[in-house]
């Protein structure tokens, strides 16, 4: 494994997506200063969700074809912009355009990183990917708590703005570092000669669902829980450590089950945690006390525990097109499950927000149902064994 481009990706896939996350603290503030019902909330964070993620297989197809280097520096610095001016928006109409907007930056980001980072992981594809995911699942952690911060500090949603300078500023040294950071892609006559293997559809399909209620679970509750936590009296500052607890442990989850992966097997790694998951965020919500955060940071350690196992997974089906592989399982499956988000709101105004958290809870379990019919695209022996094209080495 290479270690400084594995480091840098890490890096800037926390600076991404931090500054994507600071929504779940803001969008209260927004709820209140524009009035909205939980189904504008909702469909706000679901535009931002979408965008980020349903032109992902565009960008990795890109990817794949011509490398396309330059969407790393490009995607963070968009990023950190768009989400910069949240704070400035006059209006709900103007909050939707910038959440669509922003979306465009870390869509193009994501499957040229996780390439490169597939790229420099070589033999230990499963870790590699975990010290990925775990630089999102990171940024998804220290989001909300910046934000809070921020907040607390006294800059209002004006605040926002100053996430604008640590994007051009890991934008610049992910520029300065490109020779470092290889994003691979097959070459012509090698896409030609792999054109015509077999792809095992059935498999593709029931992982992207898969994703798609982990995501739809996952999405939802980091959009609503600070919501929830509202209605029980909760102080703001209270529900974004809550949040940052969750997610903190989470990216802990996900390099554990990165590493399992690599020993036990990808199918089992997924199916057990996302069949735990329900039980113990269920727990998590019932109970109060110190308890509530041990088994928030268990709960969040199992949800996150398969986030790069299935990237892995997904290349392993797909090694000649891993930009491909890279935009299905982070951006299509993922964008489904951010339309879920929209439809949670709905169901929080039609039904309570309590019902709809509940809903959420449970989802996971069915992607873990799921997973007991998956089994891994290669033999144990297999799994560690070097799969990209000669020519990215």
């Amino acid at each position: 494994m290479r270690r400084l481009p594995v480091a840098l990706i890490l890096f800037s896939h926390a600076v991404v997506d931090a500054s994507q996350n600071i929504l779940p603290v803001v969008l209260p503030l927004l709820q209140d200063r524009f009035a909205l019902s939980y189904s504008q909330v909702g469909l706000a964070a679901a535009l931002l969700t979408i965008s980020s993620s349903m032109i992902q297989p565009v960008f990795g197809w890109i990817s794949d074809r011509w490398g396309a280097q330059w969407f790393l520096p490009a995607g963070i610095a968009w990023t950190g912009i768009f989400m910069g001016v949240v704070g400035l928006v006059p209006n709900y109409w103007t909050l939707l355009v910038v959440m669509s907007l922003t979306g465009v930056g870390t869509a193009a980001y994501h499957p040229a990183a996780a390439m490169a980072a597939a790229h420099a992981a070589r033999n230990q594809r499963g870790l590699g990917m975990s010290f990925f995911s775990v630089g999102g699942n990171l940024g998804f952690a220290l989001g909300p708590i910046l934000m809070t911060w921020i907040l607390l500090t006294g800059f209002s949603l004006k605040g926002t703005t100053l996430l604008i300078l640590p994007g051009l500023l890991t934008a610049g040294l992910m520029h300065g570092y490109r020779r470092e950071i290889e994003v691979p892609f097959v070459g012509e006559r090698e896409r030609r000669a792999r054109a015509r293997a077999p792809i095992p559809w059935t498999k593709l399909r029931t992982l992207c669902v898969l994703i798609t209620l982990r995501s739809w679970g996952y999405s939802g509750l980091i959009i609503f829980i600070p919501l929830f936590l509202r209605e029980e009296r909760v102080a703001l500052a209270v529900a974004g450590r809550a949040l940052f607890v969750f997610l903190f442990f989470g990216a802990l989850g996900g390099v554990l089950g990165g590493h399992l992966s690599d020993r036990l097997g990808r199918q089992q790694v997924i199916a057990a945690s996302l069949l735990g998951f329900p039980f113990l965020m269920a727990a998590a919500l019932t109970l109060s006390g110190p308890l509530r955060w041990i088994l928030l940071a268990l709960a969040g350690m199992a949800l996150l525990a398969s986030f790069s196992v299935t990237v892995v997974f997904a290349q392993e089906l797909l090694p000649q097109h891993l930009g491909l592989a890279s935009g299905l399982t982070l951006g299509l499956a993922f964008g489904a499950g951010g339309l879920g988000v929209g439809m949670s709101g709905l169901m929080a105004d039609l039904l309570g927000l309590r019902t709809s958290v509940w809903i959420l809870v449970l989802l996971p379990g069915l992607a873990g149902l799921l997973a007991l019919t998956l089994r891994s695209p290669r033999g144990h022996a297999e799994v560690s064994a070097p799969y990209l094209p000669a020519q990215a080495e």
